[in-house]
């Protein structure tokens, strides 16, 4: 099977930052400890920006979040039918494969779709009705995270995506403790961040938490890279930082 390939990350920042004279670099935040009190994390969680973290360079940069609905990310214009139309909005994730692109449309508590789309946009089909949060391509498979959190429940879980007779589907491979928010690879397992945790999911999927609750809970994660052995997550008002080899835990916020 070939190698996929994880379209949406250039696409995502690059249309989202065409303002930008440049994106900022982590590393210039300032560091404060894990807030914890109620005041601050109420403070935080009024805050207008949401942050996105990604790779740049070596680097770990960070931009404002665009709108949920950004579709300028698919590589062509979607020309659903009257049917499909209402199924074709919400935050959209892409992945890149070898005969298209697999994408999800997240509608929150509306229900979500994943579709496959020839290179051109103008062939399609429905993979299944699920809330895609997150594409991964790892170990020449493709996955997909998906769940809700809303109204206090939060369930999600791991697919697996393939292709059977020339077509996409998708099935089960780990249900989560919670509902994903952002997943990245480390070494051999899978590193996720759900609406209440963080935890490790090992190639035996054996799953690990690594921490619990706290200001994942109240912050709104919303993405998630690991650079050196450290996670960065991109949350409302600032960055999470959680080195897996020490455990320490910190909160970034711009200077």
């Amino acid at each position: 099977m070939k190698t996929y390939s994880l379209f949406v990350v250039l696409c995502f920042y690059l249309s989202a930052c065409r303002s930008q004279t440049d994106w900022n670099i982590i590393e210039n935040w300032k560091s404060y400890p894990i807030p914890t009190d109620r005041d601050t994390l109420s403070r935080y969680n009024n805050s207008p920006n949401y942050w996105k973290v990604f790779m740049q360079s070596d680097s770990v940069r960070v931009i404002k979040a665009p709108p949920e609905d950004d579709q300028s990310i698919i590589p062509f214009k979607l020309n659903p039918n009257e049917k499909e139309r209402p199924q074709m909005i919400g935050k959209v994730s892409i992945l890149k494969v070898d005969d298209g692109y697999l994408l999800g449309f997240f509608r929150g508590e509306w229900g979500g779709y994943m579709y496959w789309f020839s290179k051109d946009g103008k062939h399609h089909y429905l993979i299944s009705e699920v809330d895609v949060v997150q594409f991964i391509g790892f170990n020449n498979h493709v996955y997909a995270i998906e769940g809700l959190a809303h109204l206090g429940l939060s369930e999600g879980s791991i697919l697996s995506l393939q292709k059977k007779n020339g077509k996409w589907i998708s099935s089960e491979y780990l249900k989560l403790p919670a509902a994903p928010e952002a997943i990245a690879v480390y070494g051999n397992n899978f590193i996720i961040i759900t609406s209440k945790s963080l935890l490790e999911v090992d190639d035996n999927l054996k799953t690990t938490t690594l921490v619990e609750k706290g200001i994942l809970y109240y912050l709104d994660p919303n993405s998630l890279i690991i650079h050196d052995n450290i996670v960065y997550a991109g949350m409302q008002a600032g960055v999470y930082k959680y080195n897996l080899l020490s455990k320490q835990q910190e909160w970034l916020m711009p200077n």
